[in-house]
């Protein structure tokens, strides 16, 4: 009765790890996981969250500034004060009592457009760094993907070993069966055992580095690396060549070109900031005052004043060592600078494009070959296989078979891959990867 309840508990533990291992995870769901917990995107979150917060008026100095302003000071004088009238007043510790409020206002009214400027950058700043998110967004979909499509690829393989391994152990039964009924020697049964270990080995090892890409994936996800789940059995190929991205199309949608056309924008009314700093700033000053001094002695033992006052503060910038045309000579070397580098941009996504187009038609093209070539290698090894029963063909024809077949397996899942990767690098040039 105890044997049985142990062997009951460990069918059910295997049954429910079975079933966590076989939680299926699609691209789709992969994706959304990422957008949601992916640390990269959070942090590109964040920052754009603090440039969304930094555009304000306030912070590009178009609004007052109001204080309230209150002390209390008591002091202890010694007072020596002599008269016209010939009266003398000399005491000391005398305790006199200074009490002070205010409202107080002071708003900048012109200070060369220089605010204007100042608020549009922090718009541009905010535009910028969503940009930036976006642009984070696509990375790390097209490192989800890329990682999710590659644990597909091994899954793959190891179907594909595992087929051939069903082939030598088939090698084994019948080499095996063939020595004891006397019809070959001992050879041909340990090299089939021999290639049964290797493919065994292989298989153990391919399986790793299954589970390495799973801890991966896992880890862009954002979840613990322990976390089991499963993926689709195969790489669907969604484009043909016709339907991918053109040149002008990636130039005009890529996240880097619009950020790197936003620096530029960006620098261009920084200059504005600069040259804002040769014209007047006027400020409008107001406030409230309250004033009260109490004392013991001395001339005045009360006084107190009140009311309201206005002003108006002009600046004028005459000279300052050059320093603001140096400045500007700097930021007009900066903007041609973003300018460069929104060319070098163009030129390398150029490139890219170029490549990824090659990668794709070459993929697709060798995936086309690689399937029938699939198919006669298939054939060629049942035949063999059949051939080799009959004694007709030796172990060495069958394992020559074998390893084309493997070959050709081989091939159409590092074609299918890499046409998947392609369309990839792709989309994300185009700014165009599922969200």
């Amino acid at each position: 009765m105890k044997l049985y309840r142990i062997l009951l508990v460990s069918i059910c533990l295997h049954t429910y790890v079975s079933l966590q291992a076989q939680t299926l995870l699609t691209p789709e769901q992969a994706v959304t996981t990422a957008l949601q917990k992916n640390y990269d995107i959070v942090l590109a979150k964040s920052e754009a969250d603090i440039a969304k917060i930094n555009n304000n008026k306030a912070t590009a100095g178009m609004l007052p500034i109001i204080n309230v302003t209150a002390g209390n000071v008591f002091n202890l004088n010694n007072i020596n004060q002599k008269f016209t009238t010939g009266q003398e007043v000399k005491k000391n510790w005398v305790p006199v009592n200074s009490f002070t409020t205010g409202l107080n206002m002071n708003w900048t009214i012109f200070d060369g457009m220089r605010m204007f400027a100042a608020k549009d950058r922090l718009a541009a700043l905010q535009s910028l760094s969503e940009m930036q998110l976006n642009d984070q967004i696509q990375n790390t979909i097209a490192q989800v993907l890329s990682v999710y499509y590659e644990i597909v690829r091994q899954k793959q393989l190891i179907k594909a070993l595992n087929e051939s391994l069903k082939i030598t152990e088939e090698r084994v039964f019948l080499s095996n069966k063939k020595l004891e009924v006397g019809y070959a020697d001992k050879t041909p049964l340990l090299q089939a055992k021999v290639d049964l270990s290797s493919q065994k080995i292989n298989i153990l090892k391919q399986e790793t580095q299954l589970q390495q890409s799973k801890v991966q994936l896992n880890q862009l996800l954002g979840r613990t690396a322990n976390d089991l789940f499963d993926v689709i059995d195969t790489i669907e190929i969604k484009s043909t060549l016709n339907a991918l991205p053109t040149l002008d199309a990636i130039h005009q949608n890529n996240l880097l070109i619009k950020g790197a056309n936003k620096n530029i924008e960006i620098a261009k009314l920084q200059h504005k900031e600069i040259k804002a700093k040769r014209m007047p700033q006027i400020n409008f000053n107001t406030s409230y005052n309250f004033m009260q001094n109490n004392s013991k002695a001395g001339l005045q033992l009360f006084n107190r004043s009140y009311g309201p006052q206005l002003g108006v503060q002009a600046s004028i910038p005459i000279f300052n060592g050059g320093m603001v045309k140096k400045e500007l000579q700097v930021s007009a070397v900066n903007i041609a600078m973003k300018q460069i580098q929104v060319d070098q941009i163009k030129n390398s996504l150029d490139a890219q494009l170029q490549s990824a187009y090659n990668d794709f038609d070459y993929a697709t093209k060798v995936l086309d070959l690689n399937e029938e070539n699939v198919k006669t290698a298939a054939e060629n090894v049942q035949v063999t296989m059949e051939r080799f029963r009959l004694s007709q063909s030796t172990s060495l024809e069958i394992k020559q078979a074998q390893s084309s077949y493997e070959d050709a397996l081989y091939n159409v899942v590092l074609a299918r891959y890499n046409a998947k990767i392609a369309e990839i690098a792709l989309q994300k040039l185009n700014n165009a990867l599922p969200k």
